[in-house]
């Protein structure tokens, strides 16, 4: 009789897990995988970045090519060759993307320009972008911040065109 009270304590904890268990392959097994369902498209840009980009294309007309929210994985190659550093590396890359890229006509990167809201005044965002400024600079690649709306003579200005 003591053996069995004391596996009280113990079976009734474990028939809880069991149940959740099941629960969770059953879950599982009905999941689809793959479906179409969950997607939408949606503008590339904000309407405030659009209003830019429209700003940003009568600035730099046909001298340079405008790639809008460009992977920074698309422009920059890890060279880091301790597994570590190029993993975090990778990881700089491959989740942070620009609000424009400018190009020159041979398609080589020169220029990356943010449309920086109240979303960068938090002393996080601020050390996000500091490192992102870094990052560019090391490649070579000259970084415009604005939070206002300039006007396209002062685009160009700011450019050197």
């Amino acid at each position: 009789m003591s053996i069995l009270n004391s596996m009280d304590g113990v079976l009734v904890p474990a028939l809880v897990i069991c149940a959740f268990a099941y629960f969770a392959i059953a879950m599982l097994k009905r999941r689809k995988g793959y479906s179409t369902k969950h997607y939408q498209c949606i503008p590339l840009l904000t309407e405030r970045e659009q209003d830019f980009f429209w700003r940003l294309k009568e600035a730099v007309r046909d001298d340079l090519v405008i790639a809008p929210q460009v992977v920074f994985g698309a422009f920059i190659k890890v060279k880091a060759t301790a597994m570590t550093d190029k993993n975090h590396a990778r990881h700089m890359v491959a989740h942070n993307r620009c609000d424009f890229l400018l190009c020159d006509k041979q398609l080589k990167p020169v220029a990356l320009v943010e449309v920086d809201d109240s979303t960068h005044n938090s002393g996080k965002a601020k050390a996000k972008d500091r490192r992102r400024d870094e990052l560019m600079k090391a490649v070579g690649v000259t970084v415009h911040r604005y939070r206002g709306m300039p006007s396209a003579r002062d685009i160009r200005k700011d450019l050197k065109m």
